[in-house]
């Protein structure tokens, strides 16, 4: 296996467990390639991508080299990479907001074209069919669109909560979003337990992605009919105002002061040191919560798909990681990066996935036997969750869509405007980015 290189350093990946896991059954299929080079940013899922690379190595004696970058590292090295004479990179990790960017750019091969038989084994989640591309109409559509990518992480949001709290109340997790909102307020007991914690700071995509959950999950949207091209903004309806009403509610009857200037970090601090009942975060925080090491409450926070307003569905915040290949590669190279691909979607290379430590995309994985251990709970909620996820937008101008979002959302819970306030000036720079850039848009007239 290559040398792994994070922020200018080597790391060593866990020895192989093939011994352990019985995972010869995964020697069948990858044929001798040449090798692959695969950029990577650093994250808390990289070590168990590692592992099943190792395993990959094992199994057939092709190798794989990371190159482990930070997030806006990895991002600006696949930037220069696709648009050079000849990528460096063999196989692209994208995350799964920015992914439009290589998409509407045209960077990457369609796999079909590499292999006309290739398919996404059926048991992988699609995450809202975003593998797919239709570039004639620029939506992700399945049925209309090239195959460019397979789901490499499943990055979702769910609720994080404290089930010992919750026992002895006799309670169970909280469904909709009133019930939420209850709970919360019965154990906030500042400054010695907060009933939630939230994310609302500015960032790249921060308090937008943990928000839009809520507009969801009242029957929002950001957009009219994204899928069919229409982007007409919607961000400033009935749905929009009762979801960050929501929001800014829960930070001021159940949340600490300084809701506005918390980030992810925050949350999983306020969490693992038990000062905290319920904060929504990505699924890949979920074992720092029983590390010893990071937690003083080992085995007390459950995890549970994310509640919604009485009438609608719950709707995950998807910000996955899709692998693709770019298309300024020799054709031996592109091969050799759809073998690995081939090889890291099948069930059983899941299941061993999971058993590494890793976070598997298959449902073969989430309805496995492993899946039903205690230590492995998080599973379950994923098992629900992850058909329910949905990604925030599927153009190339998200970053700045992005950026009118965080600031209107962070002064809304700030308390610097109202509700109806930011949710209106939003809506129009919004609609202005959109038109700006060619889109069908407009918005929605003010809320009073």
């Amino acid at each position: 296996m290559g040398i792994r290189s994070v922020f200018g350093k080597s790391f060593a990946v866990a020895s192989s467990t093939a011994a352990v896991l019985g995972m010869g059954v995964l020697a069948a299929a990858a044929q001798s390639q040449p090798p692959i080079n695969v950029v990577i940013n650093q994250s808390p899922w990289l070590e168990g991508f590692a592992s099943i690379v190792e395993e990959y190595e094992d199994e057939t004696g092709n190798t794989v080299s990371l190159d482990v970058n930070p997030y806006a590292g990895s991002l600006e090295k696949q930037r220069n990479a696709v648009r050079s004479d000849k990528s460096e990179f063999d196989l692209l990790i994208v995350n799964g907001i920015f992914y439009p960017e290589m998409y509407h750019g045209g960077f990457l091969e369609p796999l079909k074209n590499i292999d006309p038989d290739f398919e996404l084994d059926p048991q992988v989640y699609t995450y809202g069919d975003t593998p797919w591309f239709d570039a004639e109409n620029k939506t992700v559509n399945r049925e209309t669109g090239d195959l460019l990518t397979v789901p490499v992480n499943p990055n979702i949001t769910l609720m994080f909560y404290r089930k010992d709290l919750y026992d002895e109340k006799g309670l169970s997790a909280p469904e909709t979003f009133d019930e939420l909102l209850a709970n919360a307020k019965m154990f906030h007991n500042p400054p010695e337990m907060y009933g939630i914690v939230q994310r609302a700071s500015r960032g790249t995509v921060s308090v937008t992605w943990d928000f839009f959950p809520y507009i969801n999950g009242y029957g929002g949207s950001f957009f009219r009919d994204e899928p069919n091209g229409d982007f007409f903004v919607t961000l400033n309806s009935e749905a929009g105002r009762k979801a960050l009403e929501m929001y800014v509610q829960l930070a001021k009857e159940a949340g600490p002061q300084n809701t506005a200037s918390l980030t992810q970090g925050d949350l999983i601090q306020f969490l693992a040191t038990g000062k905290a009942v319920h904060a929504v975060l990505p699924v890949a925080a979920w074992a720092q919560m029983d590390d010893p090491n990071k937690s003083i409450v080992p085995g007390k926070i459950d995890f549970a798909t994310l509640p919604h307003a009485e009438g609608f569905d719950s709707t995950p915040a998807l910000g996955h990681w899709l692998a693709g290949i770019p298309k300024n590669l020799d054709d031996a190279q592109k091969v050799a990066a759809l073998e690995f691909l081939k090889w890291f979607q099948k069930p059983e290379t899941q299941i061993a996935y999971a058993e590494l430590g890793g976070a598997p995309v298959s449902a073969a994985a989430y309805e496995s036997d492993f899946a039903e251990k205690p230590e492995n709970r998080y599973m379950m909620a994923m098992r629900t969750a992850s058909p329910q996820a949905k990604g925030l937008w599927t153009i190339p101008e998200g970053a700045e869509i992005a950026a009118v979002m965080e600031l209107g959302l962070n002064r809304a819970v700030a308390g610097e405007i109202t509700v109806v306030d930011a949710l209106n000036s939003m809506a129009k720079d919004m609609a202005k980015v959109l038109s700006d850039a060619g889109y069908k848009t407009g918005n929605l007239p003010d809320l009073k």
